[in-house]
């Protein structure tokens, strides 16, 4: 497999697992067990790259690994979390899949031709705290993020609030909205558009700086029709903000994500 694809795929699961609610990885097995693994495949359609007004759908396998509640692999990465009645803190290992330049055709193939001359954003590993907090039915959580990529290492923050809602023994709802803020350098490698960039894309020049980058709303159905099988499935509105919104790379402001999944719980 080349590169381009690799990053390709890369590029695509990280978008299906930041689609993902955390809610629908958790458990629903007792707590006396050990492990909770789960394995599915799902079908996404989101813009192909933050800002476009173009949409791609694609299929993407899903993993999710959970030992004790204590060790987990999911839509974030590799964490190490403590997790009390009505709080959870933890650390983590993620990752930023990155950005192409073009539309390479594959099935797992990211990026779009209009982005030609911008060249290539590289896979970045990333370094996450965060916490959570269950405040009667809410559900308040932070995240930040410092990524260490060569091209991108600048920090993003999230916070975020849900309301998970039991609408059966076997259906959640789980509404939730959020705001990300960024810093100079990663919104300038998103965003910003160098000289060099501008003299070879159809872009002008943009200089990025820090800030709010955008605000979500989403709802996310989680289904258990089966005692091993879960179905999920995610619908999301994302609106940019500050200079992520005013770059001309940001031909849209507004997009939507949406994503089915099914999974099987080893």
């Amino acid at each position: 497999m080349k590169l381009a694809e690799w990053k390709g795929e890369i590029l695509g699961i990280t978008i299906l697992l930041a689609l993902c609610s955390p809610v629908a990885a958790q458990s629903q097995r007792p707590p006396t067990e050990e492990w909770d693994i789960r394995a599915g495949a799902g079908v996404m359609v989101r813009p192909t790259f933050d800002g476009s007004d173009r949409y791609r759908a694609r299929p993407l396998p899903f993993v999710t690994v959970n030992w004790r509640d204590t060790v987990t692999f999911d839509q974030t990465g590799l964490n190490a979390q403590l997790r009390r009645k009505n709080y959870r803190v933890g650390m983590g290992l993620t990752f930023d899949g990155g950005r192409e330049e073009q539309d390479t055709g594959g099935i797992f193939a990211s990026g779009d031709d209009r982005l030609l001359g911008m060249g290539d954003i590289d896979f970045a590993l990333g370094i996450r705290g965060f916490a959570s907090w269950q405040l009667g039915p809410l559900e308040l959580g932070t995240t930040v993020t410092k990524f260490l990529g060569d091209q991108n290492d600048g920090l993003l923050g999230r916070a975020n609030l849900s309301i998970p809602l039991l609408l059966g023994p076997t259906l959640r709802l789980i509404p939730s909205i959020s705001v990300s803020w960024a810093d100079e350098k990663y919104t300038q490698t998103f965003f910003g558009i160098t000289p060099l960039q501008a003299s070879r894309s159809r872009f002008a020049r943009f200089d990025a700086g820090g800030g709010f980058q955008d605000a979500r709303a989403g709802v996310n159905l989680v289904y258990s029709f089966h005692r091993n099988w879960v179905a999920n499935f995610n619908f999301g509105i994302v609106h940019l903000l500050g200079d992520s919104a005013d770059s001309p790379i940001s031909l849209s402001d507004a997009s939507v994500t949406g994503m089915a999944l099914v999974a099987y719980q080893f």
